[in-house]
C-alpha cells in the first residue's frame, strides 16, 4: 500500500511539474530596426507590385512615414502622389493611420482619408495575421534614418 501511494505521489508531482512548465516560459523582447535607406531598397519599393505605380520613395521623419510616388493611369499623365502615415499601438497592436494624403498637389478630403485608413487596416491586419508569433508591441520609434519596433515574445 505504501509503494501504491508513493508511485501516486510521484505521479502526481510529475503531472504537477509539467503543468508549471508553461508558466516557467519567459517573454524575450526582439527589437527590429529598419533604415530608410533598406526600406528604400527592398523589393517591393524597388518593383511595386501595381505597374501604374513607378518611382516609390520612402521619407522617415520623425514619429512618421511619407511614401510618395507617381501614379501613371492608362492614356493619362502621370501624376504625384503622397501619403502621411503615423504608427499606433493598441493593445500591442501595431497600426498604421494616414494623416494626410494628395494627389497632384491636392490635398485628399477627410471621407477619403477614412476609406484610406479602413483599406490600410483591414490590408495590415491580413498581411500581418501569417507573420506575427505571438507577442505584443510595446514601442516604435520613427527617427529621420530608421524605425524601431519593439516586441515581446513568449
Amino acid at each position: 500500500m505504501k509503494l501504491r501511494k508513493l508511485i501516486l505521489s510521484l505521479i502526481l508531482i510529475g503531472v504537477l511539474a509539467a503543468m508549471a512548465v508553461p508558466a516557467l516560459a519567459y517573454e524575450r523582447t526582439v527589437t527590429l530596426t529598419l533604415s530608410e535607406e533598406d526600406i528604400n531598397a527592398s523589393f517591393v519599393v524597388t518593383n511595386p507590385p501595381r505597374r501604374t505605380v513607378s518611382d516609390v520613395i520612402v521619407d522617415l521623419q520623425p514619429d512618421q512615414v511619407v511614401i510618395s510616388a507617381i501614379f501613371t493611369s492608362r492614356g493619362k499623365n502621370p501624376i504625384p502622389v503622397s501619403a502621411t502615415l503615423v504608427p499606433t499601438i493598441t493593445n500591442g497592436r501595431l497600426t498604421w493611420s494616414v494623416t494626410a494624403a494628395s494627389a497632384n498637389g491636392q490635398p485628399a478630403s477627410a471621407d477619403l482619408l477614412s476609406q484610406i485608413n479602413a483599406s490600410i487596416a483591414t490590408a495590415w491586419r491580413n498581411y500581418i495575421k501569417g507573420k506575427a508569433s505571438t507577442g505584443k508591441v510595446t514601442s516604435v520609434e520613427i527617427s529621420d534614418d530608421n524605425i524601431t519596433i519593439v516586441r515581446t515574445t513568449l
